[in-house]
């Protein structure tokens, strides 16, 4: 039904931009929970009726627990409400061809292509792909970074900050040495200092140990070191030591960092030569940031402390080191809010809301540029059909607010512990459900994607877009002076 603006009005008599006016936020706020799944589902129907198809139920799991560690409801929920049709496996592939117009979406156990349905009708979840691992490998992390960098200068179009300068990953990230590095006594007498040793491919504080090497006395302290640790059984290659940021910005006077999410969304469009026939397909790239959620030690923060509790803010850490975990852990995990709260109520900082305004916008702007940079790990141009998939990545940040990168997780932890799990980690799955769909539908319609036209994106910014390479540039620039 038309009204006279030119919208359009829903079942229930609501017009598109009276929907769009109840899912806005009462106040701008970093994060805005819960995600308005019903407002936003029924812009999206609004929007996109004619071009939403069916969701197909396979005979085998679909979007289990095995794949996202998330309840399949977080899933499922958000596929109802866009109003997406479900249907049997052995009558999707007739089905959809006869409505080739209308995307469907199709989430598998294991996130590999269907043998049957694929292809630019279709979405699903793809949670890793092997060209990821040059990212979410701590090492291969800052070998690759190193490696594009060189390439952007060589070729002339690195990335530059406000006044000019060449903007690099040593802007964000702490100083990195792998174990078998043959050098490695001689780089550790230039640069001594505490370290975090840990694996290449760890995760949830596997096996890390802190190290202090002295200048004078490196190889008496990596030998020490070595004796003393499960590292020795490991190959040096797979164990690097990253050094340890000693004097951390600190809340409630336990050190913190933040756990953020980025989106990718690979959509799939056929490709058009003049003469009308369609060959191949074409792919967009556009990568969103979530702002997450900030995770604390349990313990008042002391540099001298041996206690790991003291020094790592992941949930597994803190479980396994303090016996008092299942009381505190509530203190544990905070919304970005309450941070840029605390800081406002302390005054320890020079500007007020500095979390809302800089950190984030910040955090934010560095996403763009690793998006930009690890172009190639993160497109999927092995998947026929349009994809997404969700990382989890951490930052740290000192007391003098610099801000560090210190890892990507492509299998990030979907546990709900604490209420501030309960309520965030659904709401993001829903929104990223909800946005993958509409990025997916815009692409294959040669529509614009930008924030300002995606009715159903509430807590995820757009970081980083194939239509607009320019987006992650600029942010470096206006953050990087």
């Amino acid at each position: 039904m038309a009204v006279a603006n030119g919208g359009t009005v829903t079942a229930a008599g609501d017009s598109r931009d009276q929907l769009k006016a109840n899912c806005s936020p009462e106040k701008p706020t970093i994060l805005s929970l819960p995600y308005q799944l019903a407002g936003r589902s029924a812009l999206f129907r609004c929007t996109y009726e004619d071009q939403v198809g069916y969701t197909v139920a396979l005979r085998q799991q679909v979007a289990s627990g095995t794949v996202v560690g998330m309840n399949a409801n977080a899933i499922h929920k958000p596929i109802e409400c866009l109003g997406f049709k479900k249907i049997q496996e052995n009558i999707a592939d007739a089905k959809i061809a006869a409505n080739g117009r209308k995307l469907s979406i199709l989430i598998t156990s294991t996130g590999n292509s269907h043998p049957l349905l694929y292809g630019p009708s279709y979405l699903t979840l793809r949670p890793y792909t092997n060209r990821m691992y040059q990212m979410c490998s701590k090492w291969r992390l800052v070998i690759s970074l190193r490696h594009a960098e060189e390439q952007m200068r060589q070729r002339g179009t690195s990335f530059l900050t406000g006044s000019g300068a060449v903007f690099s990953h040593e802007e964000f990230t702490p100083f990195t040495v792998c174990m078998a590095n043959p050098n490695l006594e001689s780089v550790l007498a230039v640069h001594p200092g505490r370290y975090l040793a840990k694996p290449v491919g760890g995760s949830m504080g596997d096996k890390m140990q802190l190290v202090k090497i002295r200048r004078d006395h490196v190889r008496e302290d990596l030998l020490n070191f070595l004796t003393n640790s499960e590292f020795q059984k490991m190959s040096s290659a797979q164990v690097i030591m990253q050094q340890y940021i000693e004097r951390p910005l600190v809340a409630d006077k336990r050190k913190f960092d933040l756990r953020v999410y980025m989106l990718v969304v690979n959509p799939k469009r056929a490709r058009t030569d003049p003469s009308g026939c369609t060959e191949d397909c074409e792919m967009g790239y556009f990568v969103f940031m979530h702002p997450g959620f900030v995770r604390l030690s349990s313990l008042p923060y002391n540099a001298a402390s041996p206690d790991l509790a003291v020094h790592l803010t992941n949930q597994s850490v803190q479980a396994k080191q303090t016996r008092t975990f299942g009381q505190l852990k509530e203190v544990t995990t905070w919304f970005p809010d309450e941070l840029n709260d605390y800081f406002n109520k302390r005054h320890r900082l020079r500007d007020r809301d500095w979390a809302k305004r800089e950190l984030y916008p910040k955090i934010g702007a560095l996403l763009g540029y690793v998006s930009a940079v690890f172009r190639y790990f993160l497109d999927d141009r092995d998947c026929p059909s349009n994809a997404f998939r969700i990382l989890g990545v951490d930052f740290l940040i000192d007391d003098e607010l610099r801000v560090y990168l210190l890892e990507f997780n492509a299998y990030p932890a979907w546990g709900c512990q604490t209420s501030v799990l309960a309520a965030l980690k659904p709401s993001l799955w829903r929104e990223a459900v909800c946005l993958s769909s509409e990025v997916a539908i815009r692409f294959r319609s040669r529509l614009p994607v930008a924030e300002q036209h995606l009715v159903t994106r509430q807590d995820f910014g757009l970081v980083f877009s194939s239509e607009e390479p320019e987006l992650a540039r600029r942010n470096i620039a206006k953050i990087y002076k």
